[in-house]
């Protein structure tokens, strides 16, 4: 698990070679693809610890002396203080904690699509072949380079894009700019 502060990419080696700006639009691609039950469970189990948090020390310390093993202020009023800085704390703690792993959880699906089913060898940069003509997406098929078995792209979910490279999946700087025309035609 990662610290909030850090980046979720570098925990995993397909991403040494890219920059950070590559990594992040990975990473936004990877949100953008995720249930949306992994960015709620932070957010609900935020809004539940800053309710259930206040509520179980109340309901300890009436069953505990807390006192006895925690350094707890004397006065009324520096308790409350305490708890309402601890609520907030560990509230944003474990959501920050959650969100993290759910976004290494999505990351990692992602980087594993990529693998074959069998010996989970990496699939990155093996070529695409095809069944006859025609650019038929069910004839695509691949043969792993580890154990040589041959898989259907559509029966294992990966497209030929997913089989590309990390590096070599940017879109070209000049992607989208107009052209000039030939020097024949000026």
């Amino acid at each position: 698990m990662r610290l909030p502060f850090t980046k979720v990419y570098r925990a995993f080696s397909e991403f040494d070679s890219l920059s950070d700006e590559e990594c992040e639009r990975y990473v936004l691609h990877v949100r953008a693809q995720q249930r949306w039950q992994y960015q709620l469970l932070p957010l609900i189990t935020t809004i539940g610890l800053v309710f259930v948090w206040p509520f179980a020390w109340v309901q300890l310390s009436y069953l505990v002396p807390l006192s006895r093993w925690l350094p707890l202020p004397d006065s009324y009023d520096g308790r409350v203080i305490l708890l309402g800085v601890t609520t907030v704390l560990v509230a944003a703690m474990v959501g920050l904690t959650l969100r993290d792993f759910a976004l290494w959880w999505g990351v990692r699906n992602e980087v594993n699509r990529a693998r074959c089913p069998k010996c989970f060898q990496s699939l990155l940069g093996v070529p695409v072949q095809e069944i006859g003509l025609g650019g038929d997406p069910a004839k695509r098929f691949i043969r792993c380079p580890e154990c040589g078995r041959r898989y259907m792209l559509l029966d294992i979910g990966i497209t030929p894009r997913d089989l590309i490279p990390f590096e070599h999946r940017a879109v070209a700087p000049n992607f989208g700019s107009k052209r000039s025309a030939p020097f024949w035609q000026s």
